[in-house]
């Protein structure tokens, strides 16, 4: 029997209704029956968004985040959808869930929101900043499916997206020191946060908004920004992090990969490509470090072992070397730091008793009995430990305190001068050097390959030369290592081993 045209829009308007209840309680349903993406660069243009496997786990994962209260970090290739599932599940909550109220922003005003207002029944593919993808997806909502009165021109203002039936509402706000204050949202999507100017600030004020913060970027072109410190826990922030790379998407195949490396710099592929952190930066003052071998090579009781240290106002970093005379490598054995402390405070590390006055984590606790176990040591360090005053009283100089404890740090009158400094440990990092896998290890890691050279703004009209690396966290490490590198003389070398046999006893200690 043939439906008159009447009849036939009431079974259409039941399949509707019917599908709207279904994705109420699915929100992959959701994307597959009522949500579309947009792409130019194919024909068609306009796709149904039908999730590929790994986006469907990506959205599961962020209702999770957002309806347990906690913050994730999507670490991502460039062109994975990922932006436009983010506000695909927003938009589920929002259209769906009661008290769903959410924040976007991104490093710029236009790339929030670049549309505007809406006049009833006016569609766009204009879908660059977040909202114009909000637009782009409710659009192609039937009407019957969206929220009950939902007008485009009443209730899709500038920066902002109401939703009369539920009340709920997904504002918008670029980058600034005051973002997100002044609200509570139930999560806030931060896109692109690697590229935002104000990031520490911005994302400090988002603690006290919400309870789940959703981080979505590629590894940024600045060193040492807000999102790698959350992408590597460097900050001590507990943060889920979700890594997607290309291969996870069946479009991104060898021959696509061959593709952007041709179109690309090195730099620009490792970075949008390869999600490589390090990579992307210029500046690097160590590249030679990345040949080093990662793994078990744990302290040989019978090697000789040195410690080398830099002494900072600020905090102070300690190494153990060992040389490994098998193969001519260089062994970082363990590696830690720490800020604000004074030198009596490392003291155990060094095989002394714990001192009541001092508390340590689990963390440093296991680093010192890692450490207190090893062989009395050579200690190279700072030429200006003199100087320095970081010492639990602040009258007697650092020097002064590790004497007390009969340690004796050598330095060599080269280590004053960076470039000196640098050289030496270029030769010392491109032979390879063995890193025995530690927390303190992994962070030393960090630090060498994050250590960077400033870099100049295009504006800049100077011509001088850069010749000194960024003073920040990476600093502590970075010259410890240039220590030892600056100091170290192989044990072939038989005047160095005289005179160190010459002014140590068997103990180790100076005689």
């Amino acid at each position: 029997m043939t439906l008159s045209s009447q009849e036939q829009r009431l079974v259409n308007q039941a399949k509707l209704i019917k599908l709207d209840r279904q994705a109420a309680l699915d929100p992959v349903f959701f994307f597959e029956h009522f949500l579309y993406t947009f792409n130019p660069k194919v024909t068609p243009s306009n796709l149904p968004f039908d999730p590929f496997p790994f986006q469907k786990e990506l959205i599961h994962e962020i209702v999770a985040a957002i309806e347990g209260g906690y913050d994730i970090f999507i670490d991502k290739t460039r062109e994975m959808g990922v932006t436009y599932t983010v506000l695909g599940v927003l938009l589920w909550f929002w259209k769906y869930k009661d008290a769903s109220n959410f924040l976007v922003g991104s490093r710029k005003q236009d790339i929030v929101d670049n549309v505007g207002g809406k006049s009833v029944g006016e569609v766009t593919n204009k879908e660059e900043s977040l909202f114009g993808k909000l637009d782009y997806m409710l659009d192609r909502i039937p009407q019957l499916a969206k929220p009950t009165n939902f007008t485009p021109d009443t209730h899709r203002t500038y920066m902002s997206l109401r939703n009369p039936e539920l009340g709920n509402v997904i504002g918008g706000e670029s980058a600034n020191a005051n973002f997100s204050r002044g609200g509570r949202q139930r999560a806030i999507l931060l896109d692109e946060f690697a590229f935002w100017d104000n990031d520490d600030a911005a994302w400090g004020s988002t603690a006290d908004t919400t309870n789940c913060r959703i981080v979505v970027t590629t590894p940024g072109i600045r060193p040492n920004t807000k999102a790698k410190r959350l992408r590597f826990g460097k900050d001590g922030e507990k943060i889920k992090v979700i890594t997607l790379p290309y291969r996870l998407d069946p479009r991104k195949d060898a021959k696509w990969l061959e593709e952007q490396r041709s179109r690309r710099s090195e730099a620009d592929f490792n970075r949008e490509i390869m999600i490589d952190w390090e990579g992307s930066t210029a500046g690097v003052v160590y590249p030679e470090a990345r040949r080093r071998e990662v793994g078990l090579f744990p302290y040989v009781p019978h090697w000789p072992l040195y410690i080398s240290w830099d002494f900072g106002l600020d905090g102070t970093a300690v190494q153990w070397w060992q040389p490994n005379p098998t193969n001519g490598k260089q062994r970082l054995i363990d590696a830690f730091s720490r800020t604000d402390m004074p030198i009596q405070w490392f003291f155990p590390f060094l095989g002394l008793p714990l001192d009541s006055k001092f508390q340590y984590s689990t963390e440093e606790l296991e680093a010192i009995n890692r450490t207190k176990i090893m062989q009395r040591a050579i200690h190279y360090g700072d030429p200006d430990v003199k100087k320095r005053s970081m010492t639990s009283a602040d009258l007697t100089s650092v020097q002064e305190e590790l004497r007390k404890i009969g340690v004796y740090v050598q330095t060599n009158t080269k280590a004053n001068k960076f470039y000196n400094r640098r050289e030496t440990t270029k030769i010392l990092l491109q032979k390879g050097i063995e890193v025995n896998q530690t927390p303190g290890t992994d962070y030393w890691i960090e630090s060498i390959d994050g250590a960077r050279y400033p870099q100049r703004s295009d504006t800049s009209q100077s011509t001088s030369a850069i010749t000194l690396p960024i003073h920040d966290w990476t600093s502590h490490h970075r010259t410890s290592t240039e220590y030892y590198a600056v100091n170290y003389k192989p044990p072939t070398d038989t005047t160095h081993v005289i005179e160190v046999e010459n002014i140590f006893d068997e103990e180790g200690f100076l005689t």
